[in-house]
């Protein structure tokens, strides 16, 4: 996707409306697009500059939690800490005064986060709103590796609005979660203890416990309530003929979050899968980052999927109806689709 595509689609995903633990994880995301690193971070702050919530699209649990939870063990040690980056004047990359302090070869940001995670070249952004920082997004890449260009930091400045804006959108969870993301899989012990899990299953185990303004361990040690009801429900369904494995949904800001508890492992721990499913206008949005369309046609078929007839989109996207037709035609042939209902079936697939 070219530059100006992607900065055009993360626009595109503020102005939904979407509750933010939706809408920003998908923005963070389609940064690779603009920015390519081997880390993208978000991290919510509470008005202490204390971490509230946090994403990740592969976190690496022991250190996000070394860090973010302990931040007040960090302080009173002395240590570099998130809030040492919340209340740091720089417009980005203050993380680097850090280097000159006292303590630095033995911190915590070091040993346990910069090292597991393979950090080498990091910029830290706040986001401020009216002199308070809201929320910190961190883009890091592998040591050795190309240093920021101007543009790529001058890119991501130009987005903070938006961000702040996904932020703002009211709490609700009156969305249709429709459609399913990648599987993940983890290994959980009879005492409810994780013994395995992929860092995706850990993340989605967080989002279990986490509400919208509550932190919790990234490295869930012990299975979520919702998990652990799925895996007492197991015995019982193993027993009746043909049975299918127990299935729970579960609602939360980030989205719905389908558990699955399949069966033992020869090891003795129970299989469990879980999935998250997001809104149809989320998928639609992530499908639409995979297709060859300028940045306005992507508006426009966005709209041929939610809106009725043309005459309706042409108004909604400020086009004459000739205009709207034109831009029709381009979509369905770059597309290979037929009308309307051809662009739905293929942001639905």
């Amino acid at each position: 996707m070219r530059p100006s595509a992607a900065i055009q689609h993360i626009r595109h995903i503020a102005a939904q409306g979407l509750p933010p633990l939706m809408a920003v994880p998908a923005m963070v995301d389609a940064l690779e697009e603009l920015v390519p690193a081997r880390t993208r971070t978000f991290v919510w702050l509470d008005k202490q500059g204390y971490t509230t919530s946090l994403y990740e699209r592969e976190p690496i649990p022991d250190a996000l939690d070394a860090f973010n939870l302990a931040t007040a063990e960090l302080v009173a040690r002395g240590e570099p800490s998130v809030i040492d980056l919340a209340t740091a004047p720089d417009e980005f990359g203050g993380w680097r005064r850090f280097l000159h302090h006292p303590l630095w070869d033995r911190s915590v940001m070091k040993n346990e986060l910069f090292r597991p995670y393979g950090i080498g070249n990091n910029l830290d952004f706040p986001l401020r709103d009216r002199g308070q920082t809201r929320a910190l997004l961190a883009i890091c890449r592998e040591p050795g590796s190309r240093a920021f260009t101007r543009a790529e930091v001058e890119a991501v400045l130009t987005l903070r609005p938006h961000f702040l804006y996904a932020m703002q959108a009211p709490e609700t969870l009156a969305l249709a979660c429709e459609k399913g993301g990648d599987v993940a899989l983890a290994l959980i012990g009879d005492d409810g203890t994780v013994c395995d899990a992929s860092a995706e299953a850990r993340f989605l185990m967080y989002q279990l416990c986490c509400g919208p303004n509550g932190n919790a361990p990234v490295l869930a040690r012990r299975a979520p309530p919702a998990v652990r009801d799925i895996i007492s429900r197991l015995s019982v369904h193993e027993s009746a003929p043909r049975h299918d494995p127990p299935t729970r949904d579960v609602r939360t800001a980030w989205g719905s979050i389908r558990i699955t508890a399949h069966m033992r492992a020869t090891s003795g721990e129970t299989v469990v899968t879980l999935q998250r499913f997001l809104p149809k206008a989320m998928a639609r949005l992530d499908r639409l980052r995979q297709l060859d369309l300028s940045p306005r046609e992507r508006e426009v078929a966005f709209a041929m999927g939610a809106l009725g007839s043309g005459d309706e989109i042409a108004s909604t996207m400020g086009l004459t109806i000739g205009a709207y037709r034109q831009m029709a035609k381009r979509i369905y042939s770059r597309l290979g689709v037929t009308g309307r209902d051809g662009v739905r079936q293929l942001l639905d697939s």
